[in-house]
C-alpha cells in the first residue's frame, strides 16, 4: 500500500478573507492603465492581483471609461461613425436599488473637440459629473476638479476627493488628459495587457 503524504493547514478558510477586487495602476510615465500581481503584504491576497487600491481605481474607472452619449446631448455631434460608446455592463444590469449608475464618463467625447477653453470647461463639468457618484454612494464626501488649458494642445486635468473629515484622500493631476484618456478608455492606442474599459 503506497502511503501519501498531505500537509494541511490548520487555519486555511478560518480568516475572514478580503473582496479582492484588482487594482487599476495608473503610470504617469506611459499614461498607461494596468494590473500587476499582489505584493508579498498582500498576506490574504497570494497570487492574486494587486488590490490595495480600491478608491484609486475608481477614480480611474470614473473618469476613462466610456459613457454613453445619448442622441439628445448637445455635443452628439462630435461622435464618431455612429458609435455613441457606453459600458456594456450597464446594458445587463443597473441596480438602482443598490445605488448603482451606468459608468463613465463623457471625457471620450471630446476627443474630437478642438482644444479650446470652452472645451476645457468642458472636461472639467464632465469629470465632476462622472466622480459625482463617489459621494453619492457615500465613499467621499466631497470631490473637485479643475482642467487647466496648456496652450492649444494640451488640456490637464487635477482631481481631489475629500472624507468625511475634510482630509484629502486622493489627488492627481492627469497631464494631458487627451494623451491619457486615449490610451486608457478611449481605445485609440490599446496594446496589451491595458484592459479595455469604454
Amino acid at each position: 500500500m503506497t502511503t501519501i503524504s498531505v500537509n494541511l493547514r490548520q487555519a486555511e478558510g478560518s480568516q475572514p478573507q478580503p473582496v479582492t477586487l484588482w487594482d487599476t495602476i495608473w503610470d504617469e510615465a506611459s499614461a498607461t492603465a494596468d494590473w500587476g500581481y499582489a505584493q508579498p503584504a498582500e498576506t490574504q491576497n497570494i497570487g492574486g492581483l494587486q488590490a490595495i487600491r480600491a478608491l484609486e481605481t475608481v477614480v480611474e474607472l470614473c473618469l476613462f471609461t466610456d459613457l454613453y452619449c445619448p442622441p439628445t446631448h448637445p455635443l452628439a455631434y462630435l461622435i464618431e461613425d455612429g458609435d455613441a460608446k457606453g459600458w456594456w455592463g450597464d446594458a445587463i444590469d443597473v441596480r438602482a436599488d443598490l445605488g448603482e449608475e451606468p459608468m463613465g464618463s463623457l471625457l471620450w467625447l471630446l476627443r474630437r473637440a478642438a482644444i479650446t477653453s470652452t472645451t476645457a470647461l468642458y472636461v472639467q463639468s464632465f469629470a465632476l459629473d462622472a466622480l459625482s457618484v463617489i459621494v453619492r454612494q457615500g465613499l467621499a464626501a466631497k470631490v473637485d476638479a479643475q482642467a487647466t488649458l496648456d496652450g492649444v494642445s494640451r488640456i490637464d486635468l487635477a482631481v481631489q476627493v475629500y472624507g468625511r473629515n475634510g482630509q484629502t484622500i486622493y489627488s492627481r493631476q492627469f497631464v494631458d488628459i487627451w494623451n491619457q484618456a486615449s490610451v486608457y478608455g478611449f481605445g485609440v492606442k490599446q496594446s496589451p495587457p491595458v484592459p479595455v474599459l469604454g
